[in-house]
C-alpha cells in the first residue's frame, strides 16, 4: 500500500515537472519575438530592465548583456553612437530553430536562404545588413545553442 502511494507521488511529480518544462519551452518563440521587437537595429538602445551595460568589445561601441526568460542577449552599438548595430540571442538546450522561425519571420520577414535539414536560415539586406538563425550543437544531445543574430557584415 505504501509503495503504491510512493509510486503515485513520484509519477505525479514527474508529470508536473514535464508539464512545467513544456510550458516554459512553448514561450520561447514569443520571448524571441518580444526581444526582437524591443531591440531594433539602427534604433537607440532601449532602456530595458533585462539589458545592462557591459564591458565593450570594440573601441567606441557600447556593449550590453542580459537575459530574458532564459534567452541570453548581447547588443552592440555603432561606433560613437547609441544606435543598435548587432543583436545576438542565444537559447541554450535542444534545437528550437523551427519553433522560433515564425516569430523571427514576423519581425524581420522571410529568410533569403533556408536549409531546414541543417537548422540554418539567413537574411541579407542592402547596406551590408544580415541576419541568421541557426543551431550550434554541443558535445551531448540537447547541449547546444539556438542562435539568432542580426549584424552588419
Amino acid at each position: 500500500m505504501l509503495r503504491k502511494l510512493i509510486c503515485r507521488c513520484i509519477i505525479l511529480a514527474a508529470v508536473t515537472i514535464m508539464l512545467a518544462s513544456t510550458a516554459f519551452a512553448s514561450d520561447i518563440p514569443s520571448d524571441v519575438e518580444k526581444i526582437l521587437r524591443e531591440i531594433r537595429q539602427d534604433q537607440p538602445v532601449p532602456a530595458l530592465s533585462y539589458l545592462k551595460p557591459a564591458k565593450s568589445v570594440n573601441v567606441g561601441c557600447a556593449y550590453y548583456r542580459g537575459s530574458y526568460n532564459g534567452v541570453e542577449i548581447t547588443v552592440e552599438t555603432h561606433p560613437d553612437s547609441n544606435r543598435v548595430a548587432s543583436v545576438l540571442l542565444q537559447i541554450p538546450g535542444a534545437d528550437v530553430t523551427k519553433q522560433i522561425l515564425p516569430a523571427v519571420r514576423r519581425v524581420i520577414g522571410p529568410p533569403r536562404y533556408s536549409n531546414p535539414k541543417e537548422s540554418h536560415y539567413s537574411w541579407e539586406w542592402p547596406k551590408y545588413r544580415s541576419a541568421s538563425v541557426h543551431y550550434v550543437s554541443g558535445g551531448k544531445s540537447g547541449e547546444g545553442f539556438t542562435i539568432v543574430s542580426l549584424f552588419y557584415r
